[in-house]
């Protein structure tokens, strides 16, 4: 049960952060991909501007959902199945 919850935890996580990620790129990326580069990055710094400084944080935080849904899916069936090993 302890793993079906940390499970569920990591999910739930991930996914609140993935919409708000979602909801970011829709507000921010998606209206203005016909523009510029120079308008997401700045040309003097060849950094990302202000407003999209979060993104390398996003693209990060999405990584560490998928290596961390996957280590607990992983433990999650290893203890179905020594659950299943148990009762037979």
């Amino acid at each position: 049960l302890t793993a079906l919850r940390n499970d569920e935890s990591v999910i739930r996580w991930g996914l609140s952060r993935m919409a708000r990620y979602q909801k970011l790129s829709d507000e921010l990326i998606v209206p203005n991909l016909d523009q510029d580069i120079s308008f997401f990055y700045d040309p003097a710094t060849k950094k990302l501007r202000k407003r999209f400084e979060m993104y390398p944080e996003a693209l990060q935080a999405t990584v560490k959902f998928a290596n961390d849904l996957e280590r607990t899916h992983t433990e999650l069936l290893r203890r179905i199945q020594a659950e299943r090993q148990r009762n037979r």
